[in-house]
Order: structure tokens, then sequence, then C-alpha cells
């Protein structure tokens, strides 16, 4: 049996008694009938919008919303890190120096001393 026999049938059964129903019945039927279809149009414009793709895809997000802010906070924090990484890192400047005054014939006090190179003036003239 196929939907629009089974409607017909139906149909049919309801309308059989149609004309023994009680003008109290009849009446608390038609006011319960208008009930019915005020509350269906009222709640017509946000059934429709909910059939939509992009509301289901929100109501995902709404259900998994810990999993995407999660995600985006690692994602965030990984791209931080290769930015992190990729900068220049500053040289050890200090250990330069200490390395340089080290191997250099200079005394230290000279590169200390103001007059610098009046001591160099003077000690490549005396040779």
């Amino acid at each position: 049996m196929n939907e629009n026999d089974f409607s017909n049938k139906l149909v049919a059964l309801l309308n059989a008694d149609v004309d023994n129903i009680s003008t109290k019945a009849a009446l608390g039927l038609r006011t319960a009938r208008h009930l019915a279809v005020a509350r269906a149009v009222s709640q017509q414009p946000a059934e429709v919008g909910r059939s939509g793709n992009l509301l289901h895809r929100h109501s995902w997000f709404s259900q998994h919303r810990t999993v995407v802010v999660g995600a985006i906070f690692i994602a965030l924090l990984l791209s931080m890190l290769g930015v992190w990484q990729m900068l220049p890192q500053p040289a050890d400047d200090q250990a330069d120096i200490d390395a340089a005054l080290l191997t250099d014939d200079l005394p230290v006090h000279a590169y200390l001393d103001n007059h610098f190179t009046q001591w160099l003036k003077n000690s490549s003239s005396g040779q």
C-alpha cells in the first residue's frame, strides 16, 4: 500500500462519522485546529532556517566549541613558535669580546683606557 492509498482510506474513515459529531465536539476540534495552525505559522521561520547548511555547521560548532577553540589555540601557538625560530638569534657578543682580548697582545687596560689612541701612537713611534 502506497502513501496515497493510505491517505485516501484515512480521509474516508474520518469523513464517515462527520455528520454524527456533536456541536460541542466540532467547536473543540475547530479551536484546537486554529491553535495548531497558529503555532505552526509562528514556528515556521525558525524551522525553515534550521534546514540551511550554514546553520547546520553553526550547530556543529556550538556542540564542539571547546575542541575547535583548542585546535585554533594550538595552531596559533605552533605558528608563533615557527616565527620565533625563524628570527635571527643574537650572537653572544661578550664571549666574542673575551676571546679577542685573550688572544691579542695588547694588555686589557689598554682597551679600557680613554687615551687608547694616544697609547697606540706612542708605542708605534717608539719602535
